[in-house]
């Protein structure tokens, strides 16, 4: 039988990628990785055995256990909590309530494939061979996409995919999944385990694939990630020639046109003068002001799991922003029918469980850091650097790969002490 249940968790990181393809439609895309999961844990369930010192371990990882705590405490108050004003009208796939449950038990699924992949790569690191396998898949059907999108040529959609893939300017850049930034972090994440695992062409072809993805939160964390892990060579020997040609190209791009428009004029304008050029910074800027505004007046447990859309309305001040919103801005950022999200995983946890949600969750993220750091992996570590800079412009932190890869510096952990203490 455990032998049985390590080949579903094969089969469950080799599934991880495919988020949107390979999905059957039941009011959500039902995902192989999630029936995988789910099968998993019914297995668990009725065989009841786990290594006692597994359970020590776990339990000692007392901060996701407060989170997860406290985001029922959210769901339960706010499910039931009259707001002295009315919450925005928007579609459900069950209801407000029922909405909010499904992300509470979400929550608790990502939880459970976390705990449950500390278990089984702490047995055996190269399991992790099936995680890459599936990401060079997934990577090479991007390409596909990518490059026959690109070209305009008729292409082939796994079944599963949305009618119209993510795209920009009709080159789509999803890849198997829902949208560029998920599928961007993946790569990161992927293409680091592949270095660990000693798969050095594997790792770059994957980390190239970014590109696919047009995700600009993609490639400063992958090029971030990258300086972290090379720090220490990178003013050594024959590299250093490579610098004075980067300065040059970089004062050469700074005066064209594209620098000037998409680079410049989208960070140093400010957010109070509304153009073509800045208009994403001032929309991530006040989705992040509502999110911030949310958490900061119901600072105890929030505004409840995926209930930051029905409070957008009441805290959405933009008037008092942007000196010179068109009409039709003030059509768009009102997003009528339309379910709001922060595209911040911080602002998204400051506002849904509060304060106090916000600082387990903090605590579980710094812990994760360090325990990396200490198990003196920098592949790893610079993964986890990874996640934290992509969370900054990131639509979910409900994702199972990232649950899957934090919980790697974990299972290296435990297996140091289930070896120094046999």
């Amino acid at each position: 039988m455990k032998v049985k249940i390590a080949t579903f968790f094969c089969l469950f990181l080799f599934f991880l990628p495919f988020t949107q393809a390979l999905t059957l439609n039941v009011g959500f895309p039902l995902k192989v990785s999630e029936i995988l999961l789910i099968v998993m844990i019914g297995i668990y369930f009725f065989i009841g055995y786990v290594p006692k010192e597994y359970l020590h371990f776990i339990i000692n990882n007392k901060a996701i256990f407060l989170f997860l705590l406290w985001a029922l405490l959210s769901f339960m108050i706010n499910s039931f909590w009259q707001y002295d004003y009315p919450l925005k009208q928007i579609p459900f796939r069950i209801s407000a309530i029922g909405d909010s449950f499904l992300r509470f038990c979400y929550i608790i699924l990502n939880i459970t494939a976390f705990f449950i992949s500390i278990y089984f790569i702490s047995r055996n690191k190269r399991i992790l061979k099936f995680w890459v396998l599936g990401a060079v898949i997934a990577s090479s059907y991007s390409w596909y996409l990518f490059v026959f999108s690109a070209l305009g040529l008729p292409y082939i959609k796994v079944f599963g995919m949305e009618s119209n893939p993510q795209n920009l300017f009709g080159i789509i850049r999803c890849g198997t999944f829902k949208e560029g930034n998920f599928f961007g972090l993946f790569l990161i994440l992927s293409s680091l385990i592949a270095f660990f695992r000693g798969k050095t062409k594997v790792g770059w072809f994957l980390m190239f694939t970014i590109i696919t993805t047009m995700s600009t939160i993609s490639i400063v964390s992958g090029c971030l990630t990258l300086v972290y892990i090379y720090r220490k060579k990178m003013f050594t020997g024959k590299i250093l020639i490579v610098y004075p040609l980067i300065l040059m190209a970089v004062i050469f791009s700074a005066k064209t046109e594209f620098f000037q428009r998409y680079v410049k004029g989208k960070i140093f304008q400010p957010v109070s003068h509304l153009t073509n050029d800045n208009f994403s910074k001032v929309d991530r800027y006040l989705t992040g002001r509502i999110a911030f505004k949310q958490g900061l007046y119901n600072p105890f447990i929030g505004v409840g799991p995926y209930n930051y859309a029905l409070h957008y309305d009441y805290y959405n001040d933009y008037e008092t922003v942007v000196k010179n919103p068109s009409k039709w801005f003030d059509n768009y950022i009102a997003r009528t029918n339309k379910r709001a999200i922060t595209n911040n995983v911080y602002l998204e946890v400051w506002s849904e469980y509060g304060v106090v949600g916000f600082v387990f969750f903090m605590f579980f993220l710094v812990k994760t850091l360090f325990v990396a750091i200490k198990n003196k992996n920098d592949f790893i570590t610079g993964g986890v650097i990874a996640i934290l800079i992509s969370f900054n412009a990131f639509p979910s932190f409900i994702m199972l790969f990232i649950w899957v890869y934090l919980a790697i510096p974990y299972a290296f952990n435990y297996n140091k002490r289930v070896n120094e203490n046999p």
